[in-house]
């Protein structure tokens, strides 16, 4: 992980799967290149997609709301992903 990244992890409150979401800088179309480990398999290869800023922060805000453990706020991940002005 460079300092150009932001990594974070997302602990379910009652010991379900979580995910380590590693997120690279966003673009200038609202979209971000993220990759994703399970907490089932955290050696596994991480899977790698391209999301809408907008639907990972929905993710996220859905986590805090349900009481999940994440290693970064919220509002960090929110600022990370404003796209580039």
């Amino acid at each position: 992980m460079s300092a150009d990244n932001l990594a974070f992890h997302a602990a379910d409150p009652r010991g379900g799967e979580g995910y380590v979401i590693l997120l690279h800088p966003p673009e200038a179309d609202g979209t971000v290149r993220c990759q994703e480990w399970s907490s089932v398999d955290y050696m596994a290869p991480g899977r790698e997609s391209v999301v809408r800023a907008d639907e990972l922060m929905a993710r996220v805000e859905g986590w805090r709301r349900e009481g999940w453990k994440l290693t970064e706020s919220p509002e960090r991940i929110r600022g990370w992903l404003r796209p580039p002005e």
